[in-house]
C-alpha cells in the first residue's frame, strides 16, 4: 500500500508531512535515480504551478535539487496541469512536474509527475519512487561546473493557448451573439481561459479571475457550481462553464441554470461517430451506463482516478473517457484531463446540433446519495464490522443499484455513494454506514 502517493500524486497540507521541503528533496533524488540517471545526456525538467501561495516554495525547492544534480529546469510559471502533460511531450522534456492540489483549498498543495510522453506515473512507478524516498541515500550532486540551469519560460501559457485557437474554428457571427459566464476558480486558467473564449468571439462574463494566493477554489469553480448557476441566471447568459484550480476539470451550466455533469458531457461528446467504447470509473452513474448500452456503446469502468482512465485509453486505442466530476480525456488531444479542451469541444458539439444545452440532456441519472466521513485513519474501512455492514447494504440493493465505500485519494475522507431506484432507501443505507464509520 502506498504511503505518500494518492490517486493524483502527493497531496496534503503545505509544510505538513508528507508535503514538506524535506520530502520534496527526497522526491527529487528518487526521481533522478529512477528516471534520469541512466545515461550522461543532459536532462531537462518542466515545472508548472497553480496560483496558491505555497507554490513558489515547492517550485524553487524542487528546482534547486534538480539543478544540484545537473538537470536543467524550465519554470513554466502559472499554467494548468494538462499544459504540463502536453508541453513535456511536445518539447521533449525528460519529465514534467505540476505543483497543485487541484480542487482543494489554498492551504493544501501537491506534486504531480508526468513522464516524457506526458503520462501520469503508474502505481508501480510510484511504489518504486516511495521505496527510493524511504531507503535511498545516494548523493547525486555534481561539481560546480556541471550545475543545471534554471530557465524562466514566460511564453509557455501562450504556446498552450495557441493550441485551442488553432484547433477550434468557431463561426464568429454565431459566437458573437452568445453571452457566457466563465468561472476560472482563481486558478491556473485565470488568464488563459477568458482570453481563449474572447479570441474565439464569445461575449465573456469572467468570474474569479483575480487570484491572490489564498482564494483559489474559494466558493468558486467546479466544487461550488451553485455560484455558476446563479451567475448564468442573473446575467441571462446562454450557458456557463467552470474549471477547477489546476484546469483539468470542467462543468457546464445550461441557460436555465441547470448543471451538466461530466457524464452529461461524455454523452454529448459520444454523439460523434465511431465510439464503440467509452471509459469511466466505478463511480459511473447507473443511468449513464444504461443510456450507452441502448446506443450500443460499451462502458468500461476503471478504478477511481483519471490516470487509470488514461491508461486504459492508451493501451486499448480508445479515444474518450472521463469521470462524473468533470475530468474528461480526449486521448487524441492529450493523455490527461483538459478542462479547457473538453469545454470547447462540448460547446462545438452543442453549436453543431443547433440546440441549447438544456435540450442536450441525453439520459436521466439514477438517484444517488453521497456523503463523506472525515477520518484520521482511512484503513478504518478494513474493520470487519464495517465490512460486514457494507456487504449487507449491497445485498439490499441487489442488481438495481450500487454502493461504493472508498477512501479518498486526496483528502482524509471516506466517501460513501449509493445509487438505486428508492432515494429513501439510499439515504438510510448511507446514514447507517456513515454512523458506523464515524463511531469506529
Amino acid at each position: 500500500m502506498k504511503k505518500l502517493f494518492g490517486t493524483d500524486g502527493i497531496r496534503g497540507v503545505a509544510n505538513v508531512y508528507p508535503l514538506t521541503i524535506n520530502v520534496c528533496s527526497k522526491l527529487a533524488r528518487a526521481v533522478y535515480k529512477k528516471f534520469l540517471s541512466h545515461d550522461l545526456k543532459r536532462k531537462t525538467i518542466f515545472i508548472g504551478k497553480d496560483t496558491r501561495i505555497s507554490g513558489d516554495v515547492f517550485e524553487h525547492s524542487l528546482a534547486a535539487e534538480f539543478c544540484a544534480m545537473g538537470v536543467d529546469v524550465r519554470l513554466l510559471d502559472i499554467i494548468p496541469t494538462p499544459a504540463i502533460s502536453i508541453l513535456t511531450k511536445k518539447f521533449g522534456a525528460d519529465l514534467g512536474v505540476m505543483i497543485s492540489a487541484s480542487h482543494n483549498p489554498y492551504n493544501d498543495n501537491g506534486i504531480k509527475l508526468f513522464n516524457s510522453l506526458g503520462l501520469k506515473l503508474s502505481d508501480e512507478e510510484e511504489i518504486e519512487l516511495e521505496e527510493l524516498i524511504f531507503n535511498n541515500n545516494e548523493d547525486f550532486n555534481v561539481s560546480n561546473d556541471k550545475f543545471g540551469r534554471v530557465i524562466f519560460d514566460c511564453m509557455a501559457h501562450k504556446t498552450y493557448q495557441d493550441i485551442f485557437e488553432r484547433f477550434f474554428t468557431f463561426d464568429k457571427e454565431v459566437t458573437s451573439k452568445l453571452n457566457i459566464v466563465l468561472d476560472s476558480s482563481n486558478g491556473a486558467l485565470y488568464k488563459i481561459a477568458p482570453q481563449v473564449f474572447r479570441n474565439l468571439g464569445f461575449n465573456v462574463i469572467s468570474l474569479f479571475d483575480n487570484p491572490d494566493g489564498v482564494n483559489i477554489n474559494d466558493n468558486c469553480g467546479v466544487t461550488h457550481p451553485e455560484i455558476l448557476s446563479r451567475a448564468v441566471l442573473n446575467n441571462n447568459a446562454d450557458f456557463g462553464i467552470a474549471f477547477d484550480g489546476d484546469g483539468d476539470r470542467v462543468l457546464i451550466c445550461d441557460e436555465k441554470g441547470q448543471l451538466l455533469s461530466g457524464e452529461d458531457i461524455l454523452a454529448i461528446l459520444s454523439l460523434e461517430s465511431g465510439y464503440n467504447e467509452i471509459v469511466s470509473t466505478v463511480m459511473a452513474n447507473f443511468g449513464f451506463e444504461k443510456y450507452l448500452e441502448r446506443r450500443g456503446i460499451k462502458l468500461i469502468k476503471t478504478k477511481v482516478g483519471d490516470r487509470y482512465i488514461s491508461e486504459y485509453l492508451r493501451y486499448n486505442s480508445v479515444n474518450l473517457g472521463g469521470e462524473p466530476s468533470g475530468h474528461i480525456i480526449v486521448s487524441s488531444h492529450a493523455p490527461t484531463g483538459d478542462g479547457l479542451f473538453a469545454g470547447l469541444k462540448v460547446i462545438e458539439m452543442m453549436l453543431r446540433s443547433e440546440k441549447k444545452f438544456s435540450e442536450l440532456r441525453l439520459f436521466d441519472p439514477c438517484p444517488s446519495v453521497n456523503k463523506n466521513v472525515k477520518v484520521t485513519d482511512k484503513s478504518v474501512i478494513e474493520d470487519e464490522k464495517i465490512k460486514k455492514i457494507i456487504e449487507n447494504c449491497k445485498a439490499e440493493l441487489l442488481d438495481k443499484g450500487k454502493l461504493i465505500v472508498r477512501p479518498s485519494g486526496t483528502e482524509p475522507l471516506i466517501r460513501i455513494t449509493a445509487e438505486g431506484e428508492n432515494p429513501d432507501q439510499l439515504k438510510d443505507i448511507v446514514e447507517r454506514i456513515f454512523t458506523e464509520i464515524e463511531d469506529a
